[in-house]
């Protein structure tokens, strides 16, 4: 019989967590799952740990080399059999009832097709962060500006069927970011998006976290927020939408000049008031006027006259 739900699972080299992880999801209230456990080139200690686990629900798809974490999801996409993916990493924690609570939700809107939730972020020092993340569908979409403060993957359950019509799948040209970029691509094929407002997953923070380190993060958000500019923006031309983006930095790096050009376009931003794809335009404006005021501080504080600079 055909599962419910598939849910996607690559293993890289890192036994750190994996057991937890394992068992959190072979723990579901919800039991009607296939468990695509995805081996992207483990070592025989890694490995070893997955075969201690004989339940029929799993099943491996072996990579004889690391082929990283968007070419481990794509198998998993093209692999699964049931009309819900269920996301999932090796190192976090899925809560016993979020399959229930989620499947649950899908069925009952239809129009949906992905479910994301709130978690809980917990580090190795014992302490445990709420993540509270947006409910619906417009202000999602507008979120994606910030990039990840939309919706955490680990918590998504997507429609296959949405994602076969499409021929949809990550992109290993964003090592940090390719889940947002997949979401991205998701928008402009017409998906809606739904966060349940219940803590179903603890998030994991770590050393080994594939974004724990900041080096490089304004380059890769840049390249997901050029493709949304001219979905969001669509007066901007294109040396404003170049300005723009200088602004959305989180290391602003531009002239005096250039900051207050980029005020003056964010200014012009907010005048849009068309939702092209859903997106809700007030929050795009709550964004736009962080980053303006951030912009604004700047420039009062400087002192001189040919450059600024935020670290």
């Amino acid at each position: 019989m055909t599962p419910k739900i598939s849910v996607i699972f690559p293993v890289g080299n890192r036994e750190a967590y994996l057991r937890e992880a394992i068992e959190s999801i072979l723990g579901q209230s919800f039991s009607d799952f296939e468990f695509l456990i995805i081996e992207d080139g483990l070592s025989s200690q890694v490995e070893s740990v997955i075969d201690t686990y004989h339940d029929s629900r799993i099943r491996i798809i072996k990579f004889p080399i690391n082929m990283g974490i968007s070419a481990a999801r794509n198998a998993g996409l093209l692999t699964a059999n049931a009309p819900y993916i269920a996301l999932m990493d090796s190192d976090d924690v899925a809560l016993p009832d979020r399959f229930k609570h989620q499947y649950a939700w899908m069925e009952n809107h239809p129009e949906l097709t992905v479910c994301g939730s709130n978690a809980v972020k917990i580090f190795s020092d014992g302490r445990r962060i709420p993540m509270q993340y947006p409910e619906l569908d417009g202000i999602i979409k507008s979120r994606h500006l910030i990039v990840d403060s939309a919706v955490l993957n680990p918590t998504a359950m997507i429609r296959r069927e949405f994602v076969q019509k499409y021929r949809l799948q990550y992109d290993a040209n964003f090592p940090r970011d390719q889940d947002h970029r997949f979401y991205v691509e998701m928008m402009k094929k017409g998906a809606t998006f739904y966060g349940l407002q219940e803590e179903l997953l603890l998030y994991r923070r770590h050393d080994g976290n594939s974004t724990h380190s900041r080096q490089g993060i304004d380059e890769e958000k840049t390249r997901i927020r050029e493709i949304l500019l001219p979905i969001f923006f669509p007066e901007l031309t294109g040396e404003e939408g170049r300005v723009l983006l200088n602004g959305l930095c989180e290391n602003i790096q531009m002239t005096i000049i250039e900051a207050c050009f980029c005020i003056v376009i964010m200014s012009k931003a907010l005048r849009e008031g068309r939702s092209q794809i859903g997106e809700d335009r007030e929050e795009l404006k709550r964004i736009l006027l962080f980053y303006r005021d951030n912009l604004l501080k700047l420039v009062k504080n400087t002192t001189t006259p040919d450059s600024l600079s935020s670290t």
